[in-house]
């Protein structure tokens, strides 16, 4: 009979979230990873299947929450704009409040193994487009109601904001000020109403 389980496999995903968002996921040995999380290397290799695995189900894991605080955010209204424009709220607040400045897992993934790993690389394409399609329903359904301008189409303006999110996630690496990344968002959103 398989012995249970004895630890959170939630919690241990978020600690393995932190060691790989600091060291990048090159730079993470299995030592660190057993060290973060408590758990034996047998226990690692037993429930994720390796470093690998481990990484791949830390990224889903953060991608899921970021996905779900989003989602608070914009259920929060009606309008069109305001739903994107909450999208770039929750970014900025995420970006100035992330004390490590170590950045987005899944920018910082892409970025790392994007031309070496193919489950990244999908991973972060899946993200994209999720993303992209979401602001487009929202812009089709914006210029529908005259909130949103009809000045761009619909799919061009959702890769333009979506370009503009992954433009603040590397600019809050540097710069992690309300006041800048505002002032980015500003001159962005502005594309809505021209």
């Amino acid at each position: 009979m398989p012995k249970a389980k004895q630890f959170d496999e939630l919690e241990v995903l978020k600690k393995a979230e932190k060691v790989f968002n600091e060291k990048g996921y090159n730079g993470t040995s299995m030592d660190d990873l057993v060290q973060a999380t408590g758990l034996s290397r047998s226990s690692i290799y037993d429930t994720f299947g390796d470093k690998h695995g481990l990484f791949l189900k830390t990224l889903e894991n953060y991608q899921a929450s970021q996905d779900k605080a989003m989602q608070q955010q914009f259920t929060k209204t009606d309008s069109y704009k305001k739903k994107i424009r909450a999208v770039f709220d929750y970014m900025i607040n995420d970006i100035v409040t992330d004390k490590t400045r170590k950045g987005c897992m899944m920018v910082n993934a892409n970025m790392e193994l994007n031309c070496v790993d193919k489950e990244v690389a999908e991973m972060a394409l899946t993200t994209m487009e999720e993303m992209e399609q979401q602001f487009a329903m929202w812009i089709k359904e914006g210029q529908s109601t005259g909130e949103i301008s009809k000045k761009f189409p619909a799919k061009a303006l959702a890769k333009n904001l979506y370009n503009n999110i992954m433009g603040l996630r590397v600019t809050g690496r540097n710069r992690p000020d309300y006041d800048t990344l505002r002032e980015i968002t500003k001159i962005t959103l502005s594309l809505l109403d021209q």
